[in-house]
């Protein structure tokens, strides 16, 4: 029995869910569903950033800070659905460095999480039926929050340097038009993969040419480990929505996020946002507002963050190279939590995770990311929640469930 007939069959009377709900996937990840029978798996499954680079201790001094102030009682109250004036200053601050040109605050709604930022863009943006371009593979969390607004979808393959723009640009010239282009521009989710200079400029272009929006989720960009960061998108066109989360730098258990858009689109969003959750809330908000009003704490805490990621990342590499010559290759990604493998030994990642999650290890089979074209040799392995030691270990255990497998 699927989850939609489960819950259908305990509805009152003749009530079925809306028939939106069958059209929108559920994202198991399969190896939680097994962890129970082995002890101690090592899992490089979730995109969970590590434990220890979350500030913990700085955030409850925020939050004392704020309910022990004058400002506590307006901190438990009400508050604009865009977000505290303050803050959105701060986003577009920062958002103007990054594009080098003004962003007013009037143009960010601050949101509960980057995905909530994504759901509140396709209410304003979306009809049934209207045509959205997405990365292949992508993540299905945001595949299926735009589900829930019944688009069409046209996947974008992604290589080395990204979404594929060429591709994109033949499809175009082809006739099809989409409305909206979604792409993890840096340190993209499942691949690690960055789009390139010149096709963050191309894609741009097209925007413009052909009236589109680009929807930039930017949830991995302060963790870069390697190399010079690059202009987003939304530096070269206007026709850009930029999403940003303090997830992966702060805590994703904040659930504190924002959206960048056009001047034109901000009262449509604000509107969106307020029958939403009214708020995000203000509590944390003002505790935001402490935190980043230290002069340079901010900066000071992310500069922390690459050497702590590089590290693992190199350490997994260098591990599955050791142990998986022949049998895993992955990815160098230059930032991110994720690198993206194919196993190349004659045998699909789902073949082989029910024996690595019995040697100790888990990840995420590639088909799990597909939008429609599966690829059953890829998986995707996060680096981040684990020691160099942990690491090496798993890479070893995956090895051992290989040899299980291949009959070695």
């Amino acid at each position: 029995m699927s989850d939609d007939e489960s819950v259908e069959a305990i509805l009152p009377g003749p009530v079925r869910l809306a028939r939106r709900m069958g059209e929108v996937g559920t994202w198991v990840m399969r190896d939680p569903l097994r962890l129970g029978e082995v002890a101690d798996v090592i899992s490089l499954a979730g995109g969970l950033p590590a434990g220890e680079t979350l500030p913990a201790v700085e955030i409850g001094e925020a939050v004392t800070q704020v309910v022990t102030s004058r400002q506590a009682v307006t901190a438990l109250q009400y508050s604009s659905a865009e977000g505290l004036p303050e803050l959105r200053a701060w986003i577009a601050d920062r958002a103007s460095v990054d594009r080098g040109r003004p962003v007013d605050p009037g143009q960010v709604v601050v949101t509960a999480g980057g995905l909530q930022g994504l759901d509140v863009i396709a209410r304003v943006l979306l009809d049934p039926g209207d045509l959205v371009a997405v990365e292949e593979p992508v993540f299905p969390g945001s595949l299926h929050c735009l589900e829930m607004y019944q688009p069409e979808f046209l996947a974008v393959p992604v290589d080395d340097d990204g979404m594929d723009v060429s591709a994109l640009a033949e499809r175009l010239a082809g006739g099809l038009r989409p409305k909206l282009v979604y792409t993890v521009a840096t340190f993209h989710n499942p691949t690690g993969v960055t789009l390139s200079a010149s096709r963050r400029r191309e894609l741009a272009d097209l925007a413009e040419r052909f009236e589109f929006m680009v929807v930039e989720d930017e949830p991995y960009t302060a963790l870069r480990f390697r190399g010079d960061p690059l202009h987003p998108v939304a530096a070269y066109s206007d026709n850009v929505i930029t999403i940003g989360s303090f997830s992966k730098t702060l805590g994703p258990g904040l659930r504190a996020g924002w959206v960048v858009v056009p001047p034109a689109f901000a009262g449509a969003v604000g509107r969106a946002k307020r029958w939403s959750d009214l708020h995000t809330s203000t509590l944390l908000q003002y505790t935001l507002v402490t935190l980043l009003g230290r002069d340079g704490w901010f900066d000071a805490h992310l500069a922390r963050l690459p050497a702590v990621y590089g590290q693992r990342c190199t350490a997994l590499r260098d591990a599955v190279a050791r142990y998986l010559p022949g049998v895993l290759e992955v990815n160098d990604p230059a930032g991110g939590l994720f690198v993206w493998g194919r196993v190349v030994a004659g045998l699909s990642a789902d073949d082989l995770l029910d024996a690595a999650i019995r040697a100790g290890v888990s990840y995420v089979c590639g088909p799990q990311f597909a939008v429609h074209n599966p690829d059953p040799a890829t998986l995707r392995m996060s680096f981040a929640g684990n020691s160099p030691q942990r690491l090496e270990l798993a890479a070893r255990r995956l090895a051992d469930a290989a040899t299980t497998v291949l009959g070695r």
